[in-house]
């Protein structure tokens, strides 16, 4: 398959095919085959053709219905597209179905298959291979039986690359031998991300995480000047990178640009990016990157939260970021952080917010502790900054900073406040 821009073979002629309802309106089914072919293009193909068909319900047998699938076939033959990429999942049954009902020429592909897909062409390290490996082979795993003439047509093109390429002399049993080996693979990566992860762990950790081609790698390269790889495409990039911030006051803080998410998303693709996932759910501060110029950013926003609470990401951990700021049609909601990444513009703010949360002012309060509690002084001396002492004859005043829940025992030599201002300003008029 030809990368865009190369001068090699001619881009895969697609047509998409989505199905609307009632609980899923024509415009919103448009919508997301907007985003379908965004993911064709990622993966090298050229979009020649739509189909929307209504019905209350998918069709088992088929997805669409034996009347759509004809007039489908005839669009894909008319506009020369040997590809079909439906929005949702497809059974093993209904894709035998359909290639069926078109024949040789014509092959059908789910969302998830294009997803492994473009997944597949984009990974560049050994590990972001291995990931995208595993998950491939766990989709295609189901999806064997009777598809051996299917597979004999799929060398090349979209759903035909990395681990697919092996579809022919890969039986049942090799498939699963070469899933556990890659499990064991990705174990001995993990190990190593972990020492990794152990070498930061005297530092702030902030994640950069969100919808796909929202500009968190954009965001990563303008916080810690790096220049890592970043497009206007859909999954440009997968494998997380980190870097010390580049400002003063970011100084000791980790960034992690990582993954970005997508509806619809395959859980086998999931659960073999959990090591890559993990350093979203490990940070101490998640910046949750939204494109503000979108038309779907609030259906965007819901997928991406989606996936950090089922991360385990709390919210009082994420700080939401409104980027492309300086494109028409941006927005931000009342209270929260626009910028844009790319040119800079208001990322002074976002790093004053990001230094807020993660070195917050510390709490001050008064410790009134009798000398001869001699070990209660000196626990406070080492735990928190003390700000002034002063002598009450048989007892030490120290006025200190540092975070409340961090007091334990010493709670109960925490001097109210309110109480003790009269007997203080008649000390200082003395």
């Amino acid at each position: 398959m030809k990368r865009p821009g190369s001068n090699a073979l001619p881009r895969q002629r697609v047509v998409l095919v989505g199905v609307s309802s009632r609980a899923l309106p024509r415009s919103v089914a448009e919508e997301h085959l907007d985003e379908l072919e965004r993911l064709v293009d990622s993966a090298g193909g050229q979009v020649v053709g739509r189909f929307v068909q209504e019905r209350s319900s998918p069709d088992p047998a088929t997805y669409v219905g034996r009347g759509a699938v004809e007039a489908i076939g005839e669009q894909a033959r008319r506009d020369d597209a040997a590809l079909v990429v439906f929005d949702d999942e497809l059974t093993p049954g209904q894709v035998r179905n359909l290639e069926k009902r078109w024949g040789e020429a014509i092959t059908a592909l789910d969302r998830p298959g294009l997803i492994l897909d473009v997944f597949a062409s984009h990974a560049r390290t050994r590990e972001a291979r291995t990931q995208v490996d595993l998950a491939q082979l766990q989709y295609l795993l189901p999806r064997l039986a009777g598809r051996y003439g299917h597979l004999s047509r799929l060398a090349g093109g979209i759903g035909g690359r990395g681990a697919g390429e092996q579809k022919l002399e890969l039986d049942r049993r090799k498939i699963r031998d070469r899933i556990a080996r890659l499990r064991r693979d990705l174990e001995k990566i993990e190990t190593s991300r972990q020492v990794r992860r152990r070498a930061r762990a005297g530092r702030v950790q902030v994640a950069i995480a969100g919808y796909t081609n929202a500009g968190k790698t954009t965001l990563f390269n303008r916080l810690t000047r790096e220049s890592a790889y970043a497009a206007d495409r859909l999954f440009a990039t997968l494998d997380s990178k980190s870097a010390r911030g580049a400002s003063p006051r970011l100084s000791g803080v980790v960034f992690v640009d990582t993954v970005g998410f997508v509806r619809k998303l395959p859980p086998s693709l999931v659960a073999s990016f959990r090591s890559t996932l993990a350093e979203i759910r490990d940070a101490d501060v998640v910046l949750h990157v939204l494109d503000a110029a979108s038309l779907r950013v609030d259906e965007e926003r819901r997928v991406a939260a989606d996936v950090l609470e089922d991360l385990g990401v709390e919210a009082q951990r994420i700080i939401p970021v409104w980027n492309k700021m300086d494109l028409p049609g941006a927005r931000v909601p009342r209270g929260e952080i626009g910028i844009s990444a790319s040119t800079g513009a208001g990322s002074e703010a976002l790093e004053r917010v990001i230094r807020a949360r993660v070195r917050p002012e510390p709490d001050r309060f008064t410790l009134d502790i009798p000398y001869s509690n001699a070990r209660a002084i000196a626990e406070s001396r080492a735990a928190f900054r003390v700000l002034d002492e002063e002598d009450q004859g048989e007892s030490l005043r120290l006025r200190i900073a540092g975070e409340r829940r961090n007091l334990g025992s010493l709670s109960r030599f925490v001097e109210d406040e309110a109480a003790s201002e009269p007997a203080r300003v008649r000390r200082r008029a003395r």
